[in-house]
């Protein structure tokens, strides 16, 4: 089954970049007559908005991006993760470096490499091996990608006891999803997520990197850049802004989020998304 998914995580509303890449995701698995899964991505609570959750949820269904199965929340699997663990012991080692004594490296140096038993207080990462793994992006083509010299031992599970993002996607897109349209800001976690896929045995997606929507000045919308949020009561206008910053441009008679969805859906053609994006505009 043909199944892609938006994957927020709730550290704040939805903004302009978040509704352009979710309508892409929607356009592009609806076309393709396949099912639109929303996940809330919950594993870091330190970085969370106790309002975001509901906020982004209110949003989606406001702007007509209603998931075709109940809403997913990564901070139901956990017994799924730890399980991916098990299975990843032969591939894993115990770190005790600080980031202090990492930050003179661009990646990891391989020192905890031989710590082989489950310690308390200390990250778990992975260890890459010296092999490079192409795949074919369904908007960027051919992506090269070394593990070894541009990524280096990755962590899975965080000192402090929390499941790191990478293999909770690994997990959860492995499981359920073929298709995966994201930023490309998103692009350096796709090797390592793919990596630990191919390491559980998991089916791995098809991805597609969009460009993501930049302020003037060329940083990109997001919560830490104090992106703006999205005015639910002006969500036609909102989708039509997100439509044309796509490359696209819907009738001026359409006057409904459903109809306007159903347009987007029949005219949606990834060839007509530009290499860089127009720059964000307030609506």
């Amino acid at each position: 089954m043909i199944a892609g998914r938006f994957a927020p995580s709730p550290t704040g509303p939805l903004h302009m970049g978040s509704l352009v890449t979710a309508l892409a995701s929607y356009c592009s698995v609806k076309q393709a007559g396949g099912q639109w899964l929303v996940r809330i991505d919950d594993l870091d609570p330190p970085r969370q908005d106790p309002n975001a959750e509901n906020a982004i949820i209110r949003s989606l269904a406001a702007h007509g991006l209603n998931s075709d199965r109940p809403i997913i929340f990564q901070s139901d699997h956990a017994v799924a993760y730890e399980s991916a663990l098990q299975k990843l012991t032969p591939h894993l080692f115990y770190c005790k470096c600080s980031r202090r004594e990492l930050r003179a490296h661009d990646r990891y140096p391989g020192t905890c490499r031989a710590a082989k038993t489950p310690t308390p207080d200390r990250a778990v990462r992975v260890l890459m091996l010296d092999a490079e793994h192409d795949y074919t992006d369904g908007f960027l083509g051919q992506v090269a990608a070394d593990f070894a010299t541009q990524l280096g031992d990755f962590i899975v599970k965080r000192r402090d006891g929390l499941i790191a993002y990478n293999l909770a996607t690994a997990v959860d897109d492995g499981d359920t999803i073929s298709e995966v349209l994201r930023g490309q800001d998103l692009l350096p976690v796709t090797a390592p997520q793919r990596y630990l896929m191919q390491l559980l045995g998991l089916n791995v997606p098809n991805y597609t990197h969009i460009p993501c929507l930049e302020f003037n000045d060329g940083t990109k919308l997001s919560k830490q850049s104090h992106a703006p949020p999205l005015d639910d009561a002006c969500a036609l206008t909102n989708l039509r802004a997100a439509l044309g910053y796509l490359g696209f441009r819907a009738p001026d008679p359409i006057n409904s989020i459903s109809s306007l969805l159903n347009w987007s859906i029949q005219h949606f053609d990834l060839t007509q998304i530009p290499d860089k994006l127009p720059k964000y505009r307030p609506c």
